[in-house]
C-alpha cells in the first residue's frame, strides 16, 4: 500500500470501518491463510474468512453477520468485495492505482511472512520502535521510515552509499570472512556514528 494512500473503509450498521493494513494483521492472515487462497476467499465472499479479515482490521466480525441478516447475502457482498479486495492486494503490497508494470524478480517468489518478520526486526532493531509500534505500523510506513534513517546515515557519513545494484546482505564469502575476521563490517563507519552521537548529545 502506497504511504500516505487513502484509507480502505466498509460500511457495516451504517458505519464506516477502516480496514488498516498493520503489520500485525498482515502477518497474521498471511500466516493463516495465504495471500492467494485469502483473495480467492473475498472474491468468493467465504463468510468465515471475510470475519477474520475484520477481526484482524479490529471490526466486530459479528457486524457482518447482522448486516447479512438485515440486507442479504447478495447485497453485502456486492458492497464488501471492492474494498476487501483492495485490502488483500495492500497486504500483498500491491497498489491497484499504480499503473506502472511491475517487473518480476529474479529466482524464487519471496515468501511474505518471512518478510513480515524482517520488516518487524527492522523496525524494532534499526529504527528503535517498540514491538507494539512496529506490529501497528503498515509495512509501507516502516519502510518509508527505513529508507529515511538510511539516507540519513548516508547524508552524515555513518554508513557508505552503496553502489547501483549492491545491497547490504550481499557479500562475497572473502568479505564475509574480512567481517568475521575483524570484527566488523567495513560498510559501516563506527567512527561517524559516534561523532553524530557525540553532536546529538551536544545539541
Amino acid at each position: 500500500m502506497k504511504l500516505g494512500a487513502d484509507g480502505i473503509y466498509v460500511e457495516l450498521a451504517g458505519e464506516a470501518f477502516e480496514l488498516r493494513p498493520s503489520l500485525r494483521a498482515c502477518m497474521r492472515l498471511v500466516r493463516r491463510h495465504g495471500l492467494t487462497s485469502l483473495l480467492a476467499a473475498v472474491q468468493g465472499f467465504n463468510v468465515t474468512t471475510i470475519m477474520d479479515v475484520l477481526r484482524e482490521a479490529a471490526v466486530k466480525p459479528s457486524l457482518l453477520l447482522a448486516e447479512i441478516e438485515a440486507i442479504g447475502l447478495g447485497a453485502v457482498r456486492s458492497r464488501l468485495t471492492g474494498p476487501l479486495a483492495e485490502f488483500v492486494l495492500a497486504v500483498a503490497g500491491i497498489d491497484p492505482d499504480d499503473a506502472t508494470p511491475s517487473e518480476p524478480a529474479p529466482g524464487k517468489p519471496g515468501n511474505p511472512e518471512r518478510v513480515f518478520a524482517q520488516l518487524f526486526g527492522i523496525a524494532t532493531g534499526a529504527l528503535g520502535w517498540t514491538p507494539e509500534q512496529a506490529w501497528n505500523a503498515t509495512p509501507a510506513e516502516i519502510i518509508a521510515a527505513h529508507n529515511g534513517q538510511t539516507a540519513h546515515l548516508i547524508r552524515t557519513g555513518v554508513l557508505v552509499e552503496q553502489k547501483p545494484g549492491q545491497t547490504a546482505d550481499h557479500y562475497t564469502e572473502a568479505q564475509l570472512k574480512q567481517i568475521e575476521a575483524e570484527g566488523r563490517d567495513p560498510a559501516f563507519n563506527r567512527a561517524g556514528l559516534h561523532a553524530l552521537k557525540g553532536k546529538e548529545r551536544v545539541a
